[in-house]
């Protein structure tokens, strides 16, 4: 059987991976504090689908702190399938919503949500996480 430890570290790392794949302009210089992905999934349904915001907090070198939305590679969307499938043989139970939180010390979090998955249910603006840079700010001092 997988293991879920790997499974989690291997995604995490895809994820990092993908950081640079910003939706507008160039990486550039930046550097990453946080990693932020929640990753929305039917797959286990009739009509299989994923929905994903993937924001990474991060710095360019005297710059100020900005949210930069990022696409995730196909790497790490089998990572988080591959994750679905081992909770779902653990659990008997698909998740519908995976939080991902990597630190730039290396630390990360998953949190697993059995709702119904907010985009994926239609409501295509989510504006949950616009003020997200705000939050983490605050959080840091």
């Amino acid at each position: 059987m997988d293991s879920l430890p790997q499974a989690y570290a291997d995604t995490v790392q895809a994820v990092v991976a993908s950081v640079s794949d910003v939706y507008e302009g160039e990486w550039g210089a930046r550097q990453w504090q946080r990693i932020v992905v929640d990753h929305e999934s039917l797959l286990h349904s009739a009509q299989p689908q994923t929905s994903t915001i993937a924001f990474a907090i991060a710095q360019a070198p005297q710059g100020q702190p900005e949210q930069a939305d990022f696409r995730l590679s196909d790497a790490a969307e089998r990572g988080f399938k591959r994750i679905a499938d081992i909770v779902h043989a653990q659990k008997g139970q698909y998740w519908t919503v995976c939080s991902l939180t990597i630190e730039s010390d290396g630390r990360y979090k998953f949190d697993f949500s059995y709702d119904t998955p907010y985009r994926l249910s239609g409501h295509l603006q989510d504006t949950r996480f616009d003020d997200y840079l705000k939050r983490y700010l605050a959080e840091q001092r």
